[in-house]
């Protein structure tokens, strides 16, 4: 006996619906099987096994998707180029966020090349438990990278749970008023903690009277202040865009923002117009341009900035970011 056109119908509406209910769309908009998914310790144990195979210089130990890419310093390249080839070891700073809803992780840390230290920030997506993305930013400072681990250990703030879950949405919105606070000229646009500090390359550049900074000038020390009145001094104007901002892991269990972000200087601001200052030049390095890739992340709880930290990669003005 031929089934009838409803059993028919029925079967592949069923049949639809089960893809359907197997399906997850990201934030981002990529796709992903929930039965498949990495949960946050799955992640996070990828990025152990790939800084193990990246110092064993073997990438074939790693659970890699057909078509995997991978980037160093924007520049796409063969897994097992660069870095794969130099490394010699792992340094004692290390930071790990995770993004199970996205399949992304990132991860920041102090390492040896060919003896001689450095930072780098990376980044895997993973789908059905396979890196299909790898991007690296490698800061080769010696000194910056020995900044980070004189510091010891990470701040303890990057380790504490939220206690309530915020809104993904929110937590971006909240990092991206610090983009436009930069390029405003205004903290007060920014919901900073009063407690917020920022951490670049290695050093510690808000309320640290002891670090010299580009802009002194008599008792005008900006990294002797706050984030927020750093930021209101105007010191930042020769950052005319930030383009673009790539969200790529909101860490919702820890309450971490993690983006490459490109700062864009085309090297026509002379002078900073610093509030009961006045004008300070801007130092040489900002009078031609150029760009500078930033890898960076952001402790945001409680609707507040708490804490920054991440990498500069210098580059060619209006470089690419190779994804």
């Amino acid at each position: 006996m031929r089934p009838s056109y409803g059993v028919i119908i029925g079967a592949v509406v069923f049949v639809l619906c089960s893809v359907a209910m197997n399906v997850r769309v990201n934030a981002d908009g990529k796709k992903g099987s929930l039965d498949d998914s990495c949960d946050y310790t799955c992640l996070t144990g990828l990025v152990d096994l790939y800084l193990k195979a990246l110092t064993a210089h073997n990438p074939s130990l790693l659970p890699l998707a057909d078509s995997v890419k991978f980037t160093e310093n924007t520049i796409p390249l063969k897994l097992g180029d660069a870095l794969w080839g130099t490394i010699s070891g792992m340094g004692t700073y290390k930071l790990y966020f995770a993004d199970p809803h996205a399949g992304e992780v990132g991860f920041e840390g102090t390492i040896r090349e060919n003896d001689t230290p450095a930072i780098l920030l990376l980044r895997l997506r993973v789908v059905n438990h396979r890196i299909a993305e790898v991007e690296t930013l490698v800061h080769r400072n010696a000194t910056d990278a020995e900044a980070l681990e004189k510091l010891g250990r990470p701040n303890p703030i990057w380790h504490q749970p939220l206690q309530s879950s915020e809104p993904r949405q929110d937590m971006v919105r909240d990092v991206d008023s610090y983009f436009e606070g930069i390029l405003h000229s205004s903290g007060d646009k920014v919901p900073f903690d009063p407690n917020c500090n920022r951490i670049l390359d290695g050093e510690q550049d808000t309320n640290n009277p002891s670090l010299k900074g580009w802009w002194d000038k008599g008792s005008f020390r900006p990294a002797s202040m706050g984030i927020r009145e750093n930021m209101n001094t105007g010191i930042w104007a020769y950052i005319q865009s930030i383009d673009p901002r790539r969200y790529l892991v909101v860490d919702e269990k820890m309450g971490i923002v993690f983006g490459v972000f490109m700062f864009n200087h085309p090297g026509t601001v002379k002078f900073a117009d610093v509030p009961g200052v006045g004008k300070v030049p801007m130092p040489p390095i900002t009078q031609r341009p150029s760009s500078v890739e930033m890898g960076e992340f952001f402790k945001v709880q409680g609707g507040t900035i708490r804490q920054i930290e991440g990498i500069s990669l210098a580059l060619p003005y209006r470089s690419t970011t190779g994804w």
